[in-house]
């Protein structure tokens, strides 16, 4: 495990001539490290749209709580919003969280269709050469790895905010009202790692 680790979270090693100065020296790159460089920057892309569709999300969220803290919960004594209902001015900022949503879940899909464009390209590699490592020292494998455990950070991350914006426009009391929005801020299960794995990606393709 730990060599696996070093491996990946250590892409400035050189080898031999596998290096990005001989690749930038041949020309453009072609066939699999063509595809997997634009792969990777696919994925910083898409991550870069899940954190602007975030970002706007949160916007909403806090419309949200605001509007029911200030509007709806102080009428009543007990801070309970008695008959569940959604009050008319919350409609339209219920409908922009849909359409974060939304977003998001393009943006998952799109993470797991490049996460499989990966494995063909490991398939590939594999059935094609013994040398697999493509760039400096990243063998297909780890790559896919990485993808697929960023992949699936955002994927439960989605189901979270699906969750969310199912119940924050019906949250029936001030607690309730407050976890949805922590919940959305934090983001627990896109955890720190995550940058690190993104970073590994980009230094090893060059990228940074």
């Amino acid at each position: 495990m730990t060599n696996e680790n070093e491996s990946r979270f250590s892409p400035v090693k050189k080898h031999g001539q596998r290096n990005l100065k001989e690749h930038y020296k041949s020309g453009n790159l072609t066939g699999s490290e063509r595809q997997i460089k634009d792969g990777v920057a696919d994925v910083y892309n898409l991550i870069q749209k899940w954190k602007n569709a975030n970002s706007d999300g949160m916007h909403i969220i806090d419309t949200i709580a605001n509007i029911k803290l200030q509007h709806v919960y102080k009428e009543n004594k007990d801070e309970t919003l008695q008959n569940g209902s959604i009050p008319e001015e919350l409609e339209a900022q219920c409908t922009s969280l849909l359409s974060i949503i939304q977003k998001m879940e393009k943006i998952v899909k799109k993470l797991a269709v490049t996460s499989a464009m990966f494995v063909g390209v490991m398939k590939l590699q594999h059935h094609l050469t013994d040398d697999l490592v493509l760039f400096q020292t990243w063998t297909p494998d780890i790559f896919v790895s990485t993808v697929r455990e960023l992949t699936e950070m955002y994927r439960k991350e989605y189901k979270l905010k699906l969750l969310v914006y199912k119940n924050i426009c019906h949250a029936k009391d001030r607690n309730t009202m407050m976890f949805y929005t922590s919940s959305w801020l934090h983001q627990p299960y896109i955890t720190d790692k995550s940058h690190v794995l993104l970073e590994s990606l980009l230094l090893e393709t060059g990228h940074k």
